[in-house]
């Protein structure tokens, strides 16, 4: 029994032994934190600091948890971008990848100016999306998701950046949850292109649609 116990104690010491450990916060203004042991799927520490707007209201929220790949690839600094048109929200991110590397709190991002791209977004009140909006910094792809509020689900249209929709595509929700996204995918790069010629990218996303519920029909079947 002794020989049992000390083989399960080494055991459960080699596996911890390696595992990141990262600060996360406990409250939601991230006024304290707490050093949490990652699992095995979060191999990379993040700390980032957003600028969410809703309504025309910026608010800065901190950010610090462990991370997936998915979020940070890599040891390096990123930023992520969304706007719905109604709602926006710009992160500066640094991932590292060694114990407690993430206490530090990052400034707030520089703010973004106009891309030149365009995407479709759509009004939360009435659930028409036929109204354009003008992409910023490092927002170059569209993008289409359904937005939960509630007990309430509505479209959500809008730009980001290809950071955001990587990472959302692979953890099946939004980034930093800045808002609850049942579902979403980048559908093309920013339309850039004559004024008056918006239905262009209005084509294109309804067929990009069409091709992502055929995939999803074939793999069902």
């Amino acid at each position: 029994m002794k020989l049992l116990f000390s083989l399960f104690l080494l055991w459960a010491l080699s596996t911890t032994a390696g595992a990141l450990q990262c600060q996360t916060c406990t409250n939601s203004a991230c006024s304290s934190t707490a050093l949490l042991t990652c699992s095995s799927s979060e191999p990379m520490c993040v700390t980032a600091t957003i600028l969410a707007t809703s309504s025309g209201t910026p608010v800065t929220q901190i950010y610090k948890a462990c991370a997936s790949s998915s979020l940070c690839p890599a040891v390096t600094s990123q930023t992520f971008s969304v706007d719905l048109g109604f709602q926006s929200a710009l992160a500066s991110a640094q991932c590292c990848n060694t114990d407690n590397c993430n206490s530090a709190t990052l400034p707030n991002p520089a703010s973004q100016s106009n891309n030149g791209g365009v995407c479709k977004f759509c009004d939360p009140s009435t659930g028409q999306c036929s109204s354009t909006l003008q992409c910023q910094g490092v927002e170059n792809q569209c993008f289409q998701s359904t937005i939960k509020s509630g007990t309430s689900t509505f479209p959500g249209y809008g730009c980001a950046s290809a950071t955001w929709c990587v990472a959302a595509s692979s953890l099946g929700s939004d980034t930093f949850h800045w808002f609850r996204v049942e579902s979403s995918w980048c559908c093309i790069t920013v339309w850039h292109g004559t004024p008056g010629k918006e239905d262009d990218l209005a084509s294109g996303v309804e067929n990009y649609t069409k091709e992502r519920k055929a995939a999803a029909s074939t793999t069902t079947n």
